[in-house]
Formats: C-alpha cells, structure tokens, sequence
C-alpha cells in the first residue's frame, strides 16, 4: 500500500485502534454480565454465546472499524484480498502434525516453570489465572455427543482462529508494517500481545511462538488466509483432541498436564519442522505493507 492510502500518523492509528478495542471490551463485559445472569441455569450457553460475542467485539469490530477508518481500501490494508496458494495450505497443515512433538515440549517446559521466591505472589496470581482459564474451557468442552464437537469446532476452532488473526495479524501488525516498523520487529510485537492478553504466563512461551509463526506467515504469503488457516487448524486439532479426551476418560482428561515425547522424535520434530518452515520461507512474495 501507498502511504497516500493511509491517514493518520502511526501513532493515531494505534491509538484508535487501542480505543476502539477499550470501548469494545467494556461492551462486551456489560453484555457478558446481563448474559450470565440471564442465563444462570445454562451455564454452557452462557459460556458459548459469551464466546462468540467476545470475538465479535473484542476482535473482528475493533479490526473492522480501524482499517475503515484509516484507509480507502480496508480489505487491502488487512491482506484479505490475495487467495492462498495450494503449497501455502498443505504446507501449515503438514507442519501442524510434525511440530506437535516439539510443541509439546515448550508447553511442557513453560507449564512447569518454578519463579523465584521473591516472586512468590506473582505466581500464585498466574496459577489463579491459570486455573480460571482451565475452567472456563472445561465447561466450554464438557459434552460427548457429535453435536457438541461440531458447534466447539464451530466456535473454538473457527470463529476464534479467523477473529484472532484479524485483529493481531490482520489489523494490528499490518498498522505497524504499513507505518514504517521493522517486519521482525511487527511481527514479535503483535505476538508479544497476542500471548499476553491470554492471561496465562505458563503457556506464555507457546503462545508466543505460535503467534510469531502466524505473523510470519502473513509477511511471507501476503494473504490473511494462510495465518487464518494455520491458526484454525491449531484450535480445531486442540477441540478435536480434547473433546475425544473428554469421550474416553471423563472431564478430567482435561486437566492432564502435558506429556514429553520421546527424546528422539521431539528432536525430529523440530528439524523436520524447520524444514517446512524453510520451504514456506523459500515460497514467500513480497512483504505486506513494505511498499
């Protein structure tokens, strides 16, 4: 994009973007309370409709209304009008299933991170987080039936992973490349805030990684939908898993803490996933928001 496609300073447009999603979450933390108390003897209702109105506002509205309140051509600005090529596709799908080794290994490592005793209340505070989080998601994924799975694959895995990324990738780091930031640096900071805004500092570390890996992909594809597919195949393999967890071994499967692969596959992993990550390297175009 052409700067002359753009108002406002870099600075405004990240102010307005901050606004918007503060005047946003304050709607939705309204709406949320009369929700629940609307909805006291359904609590998984509750916790779905919550869900998705969360990811409306608090994601796609705040994207939606910066990017056409900045620029003439919104759907260029949030990268949604280049298809993803076929390569592009199997290539994140391929490296989903490879990288789980690998994957498991950081959450494994992040999870079981002791802090200093000095630090004692701040962890104490995270494992309440921590524990709020897991909560929360055991009552979205309670349910067995295949109609429970379709509707947590509908709200978990899809409406979560395309809302996400359009306010992260889409909006966030795009303000940032298109105002004259350093891609690396765009990418690692919209990943920073995409980990922290989960609230859970022992799976920070994954997180982190994982949003860095979409904003890559978005650098390298130009097209919105490839980080929008990465990111829905991740939720949907978690809703997936999770809910055939919760079929064979109760609710409890849920609270399982991660387990370490084989020293040998996990080092497997994680070449063969630097390998597909290379070739998607090998196949980018050039960089959204550099001219």
């Amino acid at each position: 994009m052409k700067k002359s496609d753009l108002v406002l300073t870099l600075p405004q447009r990240l102010l307005l973007l901050g606004c918007v999603f503060v005047i946003c979450y304050l709607i939705t933390a309204g709406l949320m309370y009369v929700l629940t108390r609307l909805l006291s003897g359904n609590a998984l209702g509750a916790v779905r409709i919550a869900a998705v109105l969360q990811d409306v506002l608090m994601f796609i509205i705040p994207a939606l209304v910066t990017a056409l309140l900045v620029t003439r051509r919104p759907a260029q600005l949030l990268c949604l009008l280049r298809t993803p090529s076929l390569g592009a596709i199997l290539g994140v799908g391929a490296l989903l299933l490879v990288s789980i080794p690998v994957q498991e290994a950081v959450i494994y490592w992040n999870a079981n991170i002791s802090l200093p005793d000095s630090l004692h209340r701040l962890e104490e505070m995270a494992r309440h987080y921590e524990d709020a989080a897991g909560e929360a998601m055991s009552m979205l994924m309670q349910g067995t039936s295949a109609g429970t799975l379709v509707v947590n694959i509908l709200v978990v895995g899809i409406f979560a992973g395309f809302s996400e990324e359009l306010l992260f990738r889409g909006c966030f780091q795009r303000l940032l490349t298109t105002g004259g930031v350093n891609a690396h640096v765009a990418v690692w900071t919209v990943a920073f805030f995409f980990s922290a805004m989960h609230f859970q500092l022992f799976g920070f570390v994954p997180r982190l990684l994982l949003g860095a890996y979409f904003g890559y992909l978005l650098l390298w594809t130009r097209s919105l939908w490839v980080p929008v597919t990465a990111h829905v195949l991740n939720n949907i393999l978690y809703t997936v898993t999770a809910w055939y967890g919760v079929r064979r071994h109760g609710i409890e499967a849920l609270d399982a803490s991660p387990e370490l692969w084989s020293p040998a596959l996990t080092v497997a992993s994680a070449v063969v996933t630097a390998v597909i990550l290379w070739l998607l390297w090998c196949r980018r175009t050039e960089a959204c928001g550099t001219h």
